[in-house]
Parts: structure tokens; sequence; C-alpha cells
């Protein structure tokens, strides 16, 4: 008995240590001066690469550069063509509406003067018609008074 609770307690403490061993990072490794020379001899062609890279990367940005400049100068030529039809809409509008004016204007003459029309020819056929009456009326009291003055 005292065999087994022995051997279960090494166990137990065995499984721990690796338990805690394995909780524990690891110290870094340390490159060994071979290998750091082996890093300067590859030093120049990661520095080649480096340089192509930076080259294309170069490249790319001017042609990038290249296209927005181009970008911005069609943008500005369309909006100065906007620019220069809008302004001829307006004025085209300008005259437009000046026209609209002087034809306004024409209506109302027009309407004036057939109201004048309108109106000169009532009051003239009032007038004869009341020249008309006048004369009967005038006649009336001429019949009257004569009729009186046979009596």
């Amino acid at each position: 008995m005292r065999i087994r609770s022995i051997s279960r307690f090494g166990r137990a403490i065995g499984v721990l240590i690796i338990i805690v061993g394995f909780m524990y990072p690891t110290p870094a490794a340390h490159a060994s001066w071979l290998d750091r020379v082996k890093e300067i001899y590859q030093l120049p062609s990661n520095v080649e690469q480096i340089q192509k890279d930076y080259e294309a990367t170069k490249q790319q940005l001017e042609e990038q550069k290249d296209k927005l400049s181009e970008a911005v100068r069609q943008s500005q030529e369309i909006e100065d063509r906007l620019l220069s039809q809008n302004e001829a809409l307006k004025k085209d509008n300008e005259q437009l509406q000046e026209r609209l004016k002087a034809m306004e204007q024409v209506a109302l003459d027009k309407d004036k003067r057939n109201r004048k029309i309108t109106y000169m020819v009532i009051t003239a056929a009032a007038l004869v018609v009341g020249y008309f009456l006048l004369g009967r009326v005038f006649r009336f009291f001429v019949w009257q008074r004569r009729k009186r003055g046979m009596r």
C-alpha cells in the first residue's frame, strides 16, 4: 500500500512538472555567428530585391499620379464646358423671359383695345337707341300737347 501511494505521488509530481513545463515559454534561440555571417552575405541580394520593389512601387505611383492628373484635367474641361453651357442657357432663358413679357404685354394691349372697341360700340348703340327713344318720347309729348290744344 505504501508503494502504491509513493508511485502515485511520483506520477502526480511528474504530471505536475510536465504541466508547469508547458506553461512556461521556452527562451528565444540566439543565432550563432555563422548565421550572422550568412545573413551579411545574403544582404546584397536582399538590398537588390528591395531596390527593385522600391522602383516598381515608385513607377506605379508615378502612373497613378499621371492617371489622376489626367482625370483632374478631364474633369476641369468638363466643368468648364458645363459652365459655358450654363451661361448660354441663362442667356437663352433671359431672352425667352423678355419675349414672354413682350408677348404678355401685346396680349394685354390687345385686350385693352378690344375692351375700348366694345365700350365704343355699346356706347354708340346706346346713343342711337337713346336718340330714337328720345325722338319718340319728344313726338309723344308733342302729340299730347296738340291733342290738349285742340280740345
